[in-house]
């Protein structure tokens, strides 16, 4: 079996015996759970952010933010402009 590289920081750390803490792991793993709720909902349809809001559960504001989060990343695009105003956004496929 041959072993896996180990980066710098994972060698500092095992050294220093330094740990994240577990605020830091329970965000972590939140911020990856709303991702993956908000990924799933415009994976194939484009929605506005009320029908996002609506279909996880989760606040418009917040959902708004990781939306913008995406856009600036790329991963997102938006699709047209509802007649109320809104905008509708789906996520990309990767090329």
């Amino acid at each position: 079996m041959s072993k896996r590289k180990k980066f710098t920081v994972h060698i500092l750390r095992d050294k220093l015996g330094l740990k994240p803490s577990q605020e830091l792991l329970d965000h972590l793993k939140e911020q990856k759970r709303v991702e993956g709720l908000i990924r799933k909902a415009i994976l194939k349809d484009p929605k506005t952010v009320p029908e996002i809001a609506e279909e996880t559960g989760l606040d418009e504001t917040l959902v708004f933010w990781y939306l913008m989060t995406f856009f600036r990343h790329g991963l997102i695009e938006e699709t047209g402009k509802t007649d109320e105003g809104y905008f509708k956004y789906v996520w990309k496929e990767r090329r």
